[in-house]
């Protein structure tokens, strides 16, 4: 009983995403429940979620985009998308995304696994790390996570590593 208290307090102390409030996000057919904090913005025929701050060093804001047919179209370097190629949709050099000083270079895939993208719906999850080269080579990498529901035409791009964002999609309620 005691550690039940202490472990409700705890929780209830720290903000556990149980008790997160949250907001709708609909896009392509599908609905996800977000923090309420995060707000999205239109970005093209695509929609951005930002989730935190927006660093002057960074090349984005913390943040995922989701993505339609346009962005599964043009996903690869102006070609469409490709389960084992990078997000990549310019045929330029792009800046890196944690520090915009450097530019993105190689790109290694880290794992394939199929994921949960709401009620019925399978993703393709694919994590690239992809390094980050400038004067000095391998300065900085992140992440690339890519979420692909190819029946329903949404790609998920994730630079971020966004805590619960796979949770978040596993729960997408689709209309």
């Amino acid at each position: 009983m005691i550690l039940t208290v202490a472990l409700s307090a705890s929780l209830a102390l720290t903000g556990s995403s149980a008790q997160v409030a949250t907001k709708p996000v609909t896009f392509q057919g599908f609905t996800i429940q977000v923090p309420i904090q995060w707000h999205a913005k239109k970005e093209g025929a695509n929609l951005r979620v930002i989730t935190g701050a927006c660093s002057p060093q960074a090349a984005e804001c913390k943040s995922f985009l989701l993505g339609g047919p346009q962005a599964i179209k043009y996903a690869s370097e102006g070609n469409p998308y490709r389960a084992d190629q990078p997000y990549h949709p310019s045929s330029g050099v792009t800046e890196c995304v944690p520090m915009k000083k450097y530019f993105s270079g190689q790109a290694t895939r880290v794992k394939t696994s199929k994921a949960a993208f709401g009620t019925g719906q399978q993703a393709l999850l694919t994590e690239w790390k992809v390094s980050c080269d400038g004067s000095k080579s391998n300065v900085a990498s992140y992440a690339q996570r890519l979420w692909y529901v190819k029946a329903k035409k949404v790609l998920v791009v994730d630079h971020w590593k966004t805590p619960g964002l796979g949770a978040i999609l596993a729960k997408a309620v689709w209309r």
